[in-house]
């Protein structure tokens, strides 16, 4: 009799798991459409977390306030990545099990690497909102999309850009980076580029993402004293690596970020203002001729109390572009939303490139970065040409 009732206990655990992972398929039958959001809410990445957790809901009521999908409403599920991979593998169960019919995050590379197993091991799309390791999406996976530029498309802007950014007299290049699969990507890709631009790389200083101080490296690069510097890494630790530089005034002919975590962000140049005035950064980056982006840099702003960061625009575009699709599907059953997202060609966004392509890999053909230079204080597009709010000014020669 015991062994009976134990077959039967088994029987409906297994019963129960399976329904709990395919519930989703029948979501039509509620009111509602859950999305589930796996970012670092907690630790040292949860201010970018937050904000693209923020984003989202900026996105979903602008959606639900419109009518809603099919005449569903929206609903977001945020879950704490913890910033690391194992805590994003448990987020996104934890998520599938709440019956989302998509997942977006996750901000690092490792993180996402283990969502996108997840999403692909049971069958439920997964859009990326930023990660850029070009591996992430090499699997043969049918079941992650990602909008933003890998690792390789914002090295590739870099050896683009360049020519418009160095002048005759600079030869040497130095990388900082930090020591993960997106920053050493990052390294890797233009050093192995770097003889189409003229130039020489005469150091390559990784670092961890535990360092709590950069005094270090910064130290070598005095010594090294190269013409162009490269720093690659997120919002924390290239803050530390700016305010190191700036208070023991220590300058560079040219400081070009590439998918730089702070450079490009509101809340670096609120910090430093015209300290910062002449640093580069090749990153993502809203357009600023879209109504789109007026409307959410002013929601942001409105309900925050900040500018929003740049990478959180990622995340209400992974909103936008999920519910296109829910559009074209007419339904939330994984598989339709999976296939309308690879059918996906999105005109109407707030980003700075064409229209939202997805190829058979997952990327978004069309992505790209813009170059930014800090003046006055502020971020300000100086390249592609067609998104540019000014040119790039050029530090005088002191008179001595």
């Amino acid at each position: 009799m015991k062994k009976i009732l134990c077959l039967v206990l088994t029987l409906c655990v297994a019963a129960a798991m399976v329904f709990s992972f395919t519930a989703c398929d029948n979501e039509d039958d509620s009111d509602v459409i859950k999305i589930g959001s796996i970012h670092p809410l907690t630790g040292s990445m949860a201010y970018e977390g937050q904000a693209f957790v923020n984003s989202q809901k900026i996105a979903i009521d602008k959606i639900n306030a419109e009518g809603g999908i099919n005449g569903k409403m929206l609903q977001l599920k945020a879950v704490d990545s913890l910033g690391t991979a194992g805590g994003a593998a448990t987020a996104a169960q934890k998520l599938i099990n709440m019956n989302v019919c998509a997942l977006t995050g996750t901000y690092t590379s490792g993180s996402a690497q283990v969502v996108s197993r997840t999403a692909e091991k049971f069958g439920v799309p997964f859009v990326v909102t930023v990660a850029a390791s070009e591996t992430l999406l090499t699997n043969g996976y049918k079941y992650s999309f990602r909008i933003q530029p890998s690792t390789v498309g914002f090295s590739s802007n870099f050896i683009e850009y360049i020519p418009y950014i160095k002048t005759d007299d600079m030869k040497t290049v130095a990388i900082i980076y930090e020591d993960s699969n997106y920053g050493t990507g990052i390294a890797e890709y233009i050093k192995s580029r770097i003889d189409e631009t003229g130039l020489e790389i005469i150091g390559m200083l990784p670092y961890s993402a535990k360092a709590s101080t950069l005094s270090a490296e910064v130290t070598k690069l005095v010594s090294l004293d190269p013409d162009i510097l490269i720093p690659v890494g997120y919002y924390s630790d290239q803050n530390m690596l700016a305010k190191e530089l700036i208070d023991r005034n220590i300058t560079f002919p040219a400081i070009i970020g590439v998918a730089n975590g702070a450079f490009s962000d509101a809340k670096f140049t609120n910090t430093y203002g015209s300290q910062a005035d002449g640093f580069f950064d090749i990153n993502y980056r809203y357009n600023p001729n879209s109504e789109e982006t007026e409307y959410l840099l002013r929601e942001y702003r409105e309900r925050y109390g900040e500018e929003i960061p740049v990478c959180a625009i990622y995340g209400y575009e992974s909103i936008m572009v999920i519910a296109d699709a829910l559009k074209r599907a007419g339904t939330s059953d994984h598989a339709a939303l999976r296939d309308a997202l690879a059918e996906t060609n999105m005109t109407e966004h707030l980003l700075p490139q064409g229209a939202i392509i997805f190829d058979e890999a997952g990327e978004n053909i069309n992505s790209a970065g813009v170059l930014i230079q800090i003046q006055n204080g502020k971020q300000v597009i100086v390249y592609p040409k067609e998104y540019a709010e000014g040119e790039i000014i050029f530090e005088k020669e002191s008179d001595s």
